[in-house]
């Protein structure tokens, strides 16, 4: 079978889409799948050109198996609406100019968060003739709406439109979790039954303990305090203002919060931090995923935060399992499917989203019952293992690509 996978972020980004597609990809190759990957140059989060890479029309790559097929496009830095939907516009056009060069896939497969990919995708699969895939991992065109983007008018009925043409047209919808699909079939009236659920996972020979925590703690200064990291975008969708207010209510306690990332809203969060005057705040760059597993072992546990919204109950953040995968206890600032999944695994402790003095007054409860902070992290990791290897999941949703296929050809 030859799966064409449309997206536009792809290694050597390290965002959750471009890992999530990279690492099923990779398991379908050693499947014996041909797999080929339509995207883009990389350059995200800060709209530039990777090193070693140009926006050139169409190049190609081979990675793990994996043809590549990198198309041109228009970049933005990932902040500012307008400039980021000409991007993602672009793509789309692109996509399906470079698709002509792609010979007979079997299966076209399409992945949000931004829904002109799987647009161009549906385009593409009826240019080849063959099944449409949708992989939804944001419910767009909800979350601009919900940050206060974009207001409710003309644009988002029509952004909205396309939402529903796409999830009724596609042969198959694939979601990351149960709300995501509740919520599908609720707005527009998707059936249950062409709906199908591959949440986020691990990789466990990536996310596990190599017994280096002091060695990395000693290499960040961390010194002996209680270190509570962050991981992954600093956009609007987290509401990471939460956090610094938190680390407001306690600044006199040897408590560091440290931020892992970059997104639209990180320079902003460090001009508050300024304004604050937060001497217990400390911002990394965004970092290799190899790197990433070093913060996680070095902490003493992770923070998971989510604007408060509706939609977001739906969400599953893909760092709420690499930070368990490491036996790191998480603190989610959130509600819905991620607290069931967190309270259910033991691993952790879930707080309302957006109320800092309770998220302060739960990481000081951590600081001070060490013992139970250890026994969190050792729950989360086994849950893991047992319920999202990425491994397995991807050969779940190689299952569905088989059957979507088949049925056609029948």
């Amino acid at each position: 079978m030859h799966i064409l996978f449309v997206t536009d972020n792809f290694p050597p980004e390290t965002n959750a889409p471009a890992s999530r597609t990279y690492e099923h990809a990779r398991e379908w190759v050693r499947a014996g799948e041909q797999v080929t990957v339509l995207t883009g140059v990389p350059n995200f989060p800060f709209g530039k050109v990777y090193e070693g890479y140009r926006n050139a029309l169409l190049q190609t790559e081979r990675m793990d198996g994996i043809e590549v097929y990198r198309v041109w496009t228009y970049m933005a830095a990932n902040q500012g609406f307008y400039r980021r939907s000409l991007d993602f516009v672009s793509f789309m056009v692109a996509a399906v100019l470079g698709s002509f060069r792609i010979v007979s896939p079997d299966v076209v497969v399409a992945t949000s968060p931004q829904f002109f990919a799987g647009l161009g995708g549906y385009i593409i699969s009826k240019l080849k003739r063959c099944p449409f895939v949708f992989e939804v991992r944001d419910l767009w065109p909800e979350p601009i709406k919900v940050v206060g983007l974009m207001r409710e008018g003309f644009l988002i009925r029509l952004l909205n439109g396309v939402a529903r043409y796409l999830y009724l047209h596609s042969d198959r919808v694939v979601t990351v979790g149960k709300g995501y699909k509740t919520q599908i079939q609720d707005k527009y009236g998707v059936p249950a039954s062409k709906i199908a659920v591959v949440p986020n996972g691990v990789l466990f020979e990536l996310f596990s303990r190599q017994g280096r925590r002091d060695q990395y703690r000693k290499e960040l200064g961390w010194g002996d305090k209680f270190v509570v990291v962050y991981v992954g975008t600093h956009g609007m969708s987290q509401k990471l203002e939460t956090l610094l207010e938190a680390a407001q209510y306690i600044a006199d306690q040897s408590i560091l919060f440290a931020f892992v990332g970059d997104g639209a809203e990180k320079e902003k969060l460090i001009r508050l931090k300024g304004q604050l005057d937060l001497q217990n705040c400390v911002f990394y760059p965004i970092q290799p995923k190899e790197r990433v597993p070093s913060f996680y072992e070095a902490a003493d546990a992770c923070i998971v935060a989510l604007r408060k919204s509706e939609l977001f109950k739906g969400s599953y953040p893909s760092k709420m399992f690499e930070a368990l995968s490491m036996a790191c206890p998480v603190i989610l600032s959130g509600e819905g499917q991620s607290a069931e999944i967190l309270m259910a695994s033991g691993s952790g402790i879930v707080v309302p989203p957006e109320m800092p003095e309770t998220l302060a007054k739960q990481l000081l409860y951590l600081q001070e019952h060490p013992a139970e902070a250890t026994a969190m992290g050792e729950r989360g990791r086994h849950y893991v293992q047992n319920h999202y290897s990425r491994r397995v999941w991807a050969q779940r949703y190689l299952e569905l690509l088989r059957q979507v296929t088949s049925s056609r050809d029948s």
